[in-house]
């Protein structure tokens, strides 16, 4: 992995677990927007990262526990964050 990749790697992990406001979430789908174009990300259609979105929004409680973390009763800023990243590798 280069230099750069490891760089924003290590950027988006360290931010998706202290998301807690609507400008952090903004800053954190900017930087995920930036690894897009850098090919920090695997590339593919709008329609293929969507449906790799619903896929985690319908088994959210099950990708929560295989996550370790719990689950928010409501949602909430973090919450969207981390659904966002992890659409990636769910399309």
């Amino acid at each position: 992995m280069e230099d750069d990749e490891k760089r924003y790697n290590e950027k988006a992990d360290k931010m998706v677990e202290e998301i807690n406001s609507r400008e952090e979430l903004f800053e954190f789908a900017r930087l995920l927007a930036h690894g897009y174009q850098q090919g920090f990300e695997e590339e593919q259609s709008v329609a293929d990262y969507l449906k790799g979105y619903a896929a985690l929004v319908r088994a959210l409680e099950s990708w929560y526990k295989n996550q370790d973390l719990e689950m928010p009763q409501q949602p909430t800023w973090n919450m969207m964050a981390r659904l966002l990243a992890a659409a990636f590798s769910h399309s």
